[in-house]
């Protein structure tokens, strides 16, 4: 993991560019090479009645590495497979695979059952949950006053607050 399926280009292209490609992407992973897959799929595009050559295009299955390391993938990958193969287009997607849903050998890659975020994501999603915490209490607070000293309230306040 992570694992590329690519259409649209031939094997020997890729093949030509394979192992700086995975030395590149493994580097921004932080994962050994041989975790690395890319595979090429012999596909046939149809259109408007007539075969025609299948679109460049690279579908990345893999798990969350955040934006940036999924942006540096996409460009090593743009640069080896577009401009390395003198392509004139190409499209990268990616697939998120959640390890609680992942499997080897039977056991999945989450055994708890639980996913953690990473590190800077659970710092900020306590945060909020913290904050959002405080809101309902004030709040609550806010509401209790209300209705404590609404039967001081003007008629006109009480309008008021209604629109």
């Amino acid at each position: 993991m992570p694992h590329l399926w690519i259409r649209g280009i031939g094997p020997e292209q890729v093949k030509a560019v394979s192992r700086e490609l995975v030395a590149e992407l493994a580097a921004i992973c932080e994962c050994p090479p041989d975790n690395i897959m890319l595979e090429c799929l012999m596909t046939t595009a149809v259109f408007d009645g007539e075969i025609v050559p299948s679109y460049p295009f690279v579908e990345v299955t893999w798990f969350d590495r955040g934006l940036e390391a999924q942006d540096r993938f996409a460009l090593a990958v743009d640069r080896y497979l577009r401009v390395g193969c003198g392509l004139a287009e190409l499209e990268v997607a990616f697939r998120t695979y959640e390890k609680r849903n992942y499997y080897a050998n039977g056991e999945s890659f989450s055994p708890s059952g639980t996913d953690r975020l990473p590190e800077p994501y659970e710092e900020e999603l306590t945060k909020l949950r913290s904050a959002n915490r405080k809101l309902t209490e004030d709040l609550s607070k806010a509401r209790r006053a209300l209705q404590s000293s609404s039967g001081g309230m003007s008629t006109k306040l009480r309008e008021a607050l209604r629109e």
